[in-house]
């Protein structure tokens, strides 16, 4: 079974915490949503709230393997990314 995307951002979101000041700067989702979310307090969040986290962890990890990769190599994982999704 696939992770859900609700998992996916709490993964990520427990995954970054110490650094959630500049998750919610770069996803617009303030701390205190941030915190709830990745305690599971909030068990529904909105999902405007999960699809904006969601964007933030996935840009972000492009933006690394960017740094980590040649530019070539990295606009390929981009595209191979984008047409299995």
């Amino acid at each position: 079974m696939s992770e859900s995307l609700h998992d996916f951002v709490v993964a990520s979101l427990q995954a970054t915490k110490g650094r959630w000041p500049e998750v919610a700067t770069g996803s617009g989702v303030s701390i205190r949503t941030l915190s709830k979310v990745a305690r599971r307090e909030t068990r529904s969040p909105t999902i405007g709230t999960v699809e904006k986290l969601a964007k933030y962890f996935r840009e972000q990890h492009v933006a690394l393997m960017a740094d980590r990769l040649d530019n070539g190599t990295a606009l390929r994982l981009v595209r191979k990314g984008d047409e299995t999704n």
